[in-house]
């Protein structure tokens, strides 16, 4: 009688495998056939790194690793000696020995390279040992080298397709990598199937003839050209030197087959008619080529397969199959977006080019002319000296360049008068009167070394606008180069279904940024008649997510209208204003506004323009009117914001038009940007009391910190004002008591808190006071 211990083991023994077998796929099965065929390809009877190589990549673990290496021996115990079948299983048990010790023992990083270096190292030694075993010559030396070499190689090649295959989830829209990966493995399992014959037919002969015609379907007649080019290549190597016209054979048919047609049957119709034409020639020729026959029997066999064995199969091989419309479509949006982000930033460098052009014509109207020095040097010094025509006609640069030399190196002597240099003297006959009137002309050349400084600051302010203008083409063509995050395969799905719906939209533009900033681009033309609760109910149930309009529709260079999608905002804004002319005369040299922006972000802004009165009016509303323009026609705010400085720094740094204060909060996490030129600070009342933002300095500088950053959480208030405000509060600029005041208010209505910021200021100035503006927003 048996020990009850020893009938538990037993029984979870029994459970623990049937566990395993039960967790077994259909793809792990798939995995086992394909390395048992693959054991019986060889290059020439000598070399068979196939199945070695196809086992590694797949990188298979517990039972499933067991299973395979099983089944691999077994092919090899069947199609290949004892010598290469105890090289090879012992190659694989080193390789997963090490690969224990290495990876799970030590802990390094196992990545499909340092995989492929391991068997590699393995295959050459175990090389070498059976050459050992055999009797050492150069020839084993060779073959174990090419074996090595052809295992890393076959290894790097198989991986994408083994990691792509052992997902549940199979992408179908594969990457050249993954398309030249799957080429290769399938001329190995076409290599494979050599020699297994039905009714005479070689079965790998026919299988190539079936895939060629898949991949023609799929991909068209060029890659079905290539396709047959490559594996009538493989399959011709094998029959040196009898049949070197198989590629050309099959590349001709897979072209054929893979015409544009409108028949489903034509493809396969004419891959026929050319394998036809090439066996007719081989028995007028009395030399027939087997593998015409197989060919024909592809082509037939084909017309046979089920469609939807076919669609499986092509997707596969292939991937999606190509759809002419969608594509065109589709291409011809990305050229549009294209066109439309270098029509927008150029719209955008009209606008300011043209008010800095209007600026510059008001300055000039403004600004006095000075006469030319040299004139005035020739009239007060030289007019009755009878070198004149010497000096002023015959050597007038020289003469000119001596004057502005003596002029720019002037030293005053012991009693207060100008030192004549010796080498003046020397030159000039009249150098004592010279230098009794040069005190004008000093005065003079002092005052156009003043412009000349002012001429030099103005090519260095139009050297960093050109910068500028620079910087932002730069960023503009890059962006139009990444597209790392545009799903085009759902592009042509949306696009596929709104034309199927009869939605006359002309292209999607779904780009997957991280977190929340996803967007979809809808573009129509305008003159069609948009139902856009259609547009709305395909966003929704394509893309499975709660995606809205945000901002306004915008026209393109070639007149389409554009709307926007992005994900629902985690959080909503509600703004309050309060603001009062200087002296409430009517006319503030503040303005301000705050929307929505395309990018789904709340955008807050005040300016307050240079001087007063209209001047200050106009400047101030200038800058607000070009910010709203600029985020409306789709430039993102940072670019906005330098764009806009080009407009603010015409007559300097030092000197702006006006002051900006732009604020930014994301609706969707509550992140703050904050651009200050000139400006207040701001602040934000939260649970935890008030903090300032904007009022950073650099480091060992006095120089104010323009980029400042913040968060705002649910109920949080941030309050932005001119420096009408904090000059109400504190004369020296201390922004503590308006910090202490904001702090006090108890509300949690953004005008509220906006007109007691508003009073309190009237108030503590005693009614003397600059422009106010106070702009407050919730978040809620």
């Amino acid at each position: 009688m048996e020990n009850i211990g020893a009938l538990k083991i037993r029984k979870k023994l029994s459970k623990s495998v049937l566990s395993y077998i039960s967790e077994i796929s259909l793809s792990q099965i798939i995995i086992f056939a394909i390395s048992f065929i693959f054991s019986r390809a060889s290059i020439f009877e000598v070399i068979r790194p196939f199945a070695v190589s196809f086992y590694v990549s797949v990188n298979l673990t517990g039972l499933s690793k067991v299973l395979a290496l099983i089944s691999l021996t077994l092919g090899n115990i069947l199609y290949s000696n004892i010598y290469e079948t105890l090289r090879q299983a012992i190659s694989l048990l080193l390789f997963e020995a090490f690969s224990h010790m290495i990876f799970n023992l030590k802990e390094r990083q196992e990545t499909v390279f340092n995989r492929t270096g391991l068997i590699t190292m393995v295959t050459a030694l175990t090389g070498i040992l059976r050459g050992i075993v055999q009797g050492l010559r150069v020839y084993d030396l060779v073959v174990s080298v090419l074996s090595a070499a052809m295992v890393f190689s076959l290894t790097i090649i198989f991986s994408p397709t083994c990691e792509n295959f052992k997902k549940a989830y199979k992408n179908r829209v594969y990457d050249g990598r993954i398309i030249f990966s799957r080429a290769v493995l399938l001329s190995v399992f076409i290599i494979s199937l050599r020699g297994i014959q039905v009714l005479g037919l070689d079965v790998g002969s026919v299988v190539a003839g079936i895939a060629i015609i898949l991949i023609a379907q799929q991909r068209g007649g060029a890659e079905g050209a290539f396709a047959g080019a490559l594996i009538g290549t493989v399959i011709a190597i094998y029959n040196i030197p009898s049949s070197l016209q198989i590629p050309g054979m099959l590349a001709l048919a897979g072209a054929a087959s893979g015409m544009p047609r409108k028949s489903k049957l034509m493809g396969s119709f004419l891959w026929l008619i050319v394998v036809t034409f090439f066996s007719g020639i081989s028995v007028l020729t009395e030399n027939m080529v087997l593998i015409y026959y197989e060919s024909l029997a592809a082509g037939i066999l084909y017309i046979i397969i089920p469609d939807t064995a076919k669609t499986y199969l092509g997707n596969s091989i292939a991937g999606l199959k190509n759809n002419t419309q969608v594509k065109s479509n589709n291409e011809y949006g990305q050229i549009q977006e294209a066109a439309d982000k270098l029509f927008v930033l150029g719209k955008a460098l009209s606008r300011i080019s043209r008010n800095i052009e209007e600026t510059i014509i008001e300055e000039n109207e403004r600004s006095s002319r000075i006469d030319w020095i040299a004139e005035l040097v020739v009239e007060k010094l030289c007019i009755r000296c009878s070198f004149s025509d010497r000096c002023w006609r015959t050597n007038f640069v020289k003469t000119y360049r001596m004057v502005e030399k003596t002029i720019a190196d002037l030293k005053i002597d012991e009693t207060g008068q100008l030192e004549i240099p010796s080498w003046f003297k020397a030159k000039c006959t009249k150098a004592y009167k010279f230098f009794e009137i040069l005190e004008a002309a000093y005065s003079l050349y002092k005052t156009e070394n003043i412009w000349r400084k002012k001429l030099n600051e103005s090519r260095i302010l139009l050297a960093r606008h050109a910068s500028i203008v620079s910087g932002n083409v730069i960023t503009a063509a890059r962006r139009l180069l990444d597209t790392s995050g545009r799903d085009y395969e759902m592009e042509d799905l949306l696009l596929n279904t709104a034309v199927n719906s009869g939605i006359p939209v002309t292209s999607f533009r779904y780009n997957q940024r991280q977190g929340n900033k996803s967007y979809l681009e809808v573009s129509f033309d305008a003159k069609n008649s948009i139902n856009y609760a259609e547009i709305d109910e395909l966003v929704e149930n394509s893309l499975n997510n709660k995606f809205v309009r945000v901002g306004e529709n915008r026209r393109d260079m070639m007149g389409y209208s554009v709307i926007r999608y992005m994900k629902k905002p985690r959080c909503k804004s509600a703004t309050g204003i309060s603001r009062m002319s200087k002296n409430n005369d009517g006319i503030s040299g503040d303005n301000f506004t705050f929307f929505i922006s395309n990018e789904g972000a709340h955008i807050n802004a005040i300016s307050d323009g240079a001087g007063t009165g209209r001047r200050a009016e106009k400047y101030s509303r200038t800058a607000i009117q070009m910010l709203e323009n600029l985020m409306e026609d789709g430039i993102e705010l940072a670019q906005a914001v330098r764009l806009l400085n080009l407009y603010l720094d015409i007559r300097g740094e030092s000197e702006k038009l006006a002051t900006m204060d732009i604020l930014s909060i994301d609706l969707t996490d509550g992140n703050i940007s904050c651009y200050k030129y000139d400006a207040a600070p701001s602040f934000i009342k939260g649970k935890e009391g008030v903090t300032i933002l904007g009022n950073e300095r650099e480091d060992d500088s006095a120089e104010p910190v323009h980029y400042s950053s913040g968060k705002m959480e649910p109920g949080d208030i941030v309050v932005m004002v001119s420096d009408g405000v904090t000059q109400a509060f504190s004369q020296d600029g201390e922004i503590s008591a308006l910090q202490l005041f904001i702090d006090k208010i108890d509300t949690v209505n953004a005008q509220e808190l906006a007109d007691a910021v508003l009073n309190e200021a009237v108030i503590r100035s005693k009614e003397n006071h600059d422009d106010i503006t106070v702009l407050a927003t919730r978040l809620w």
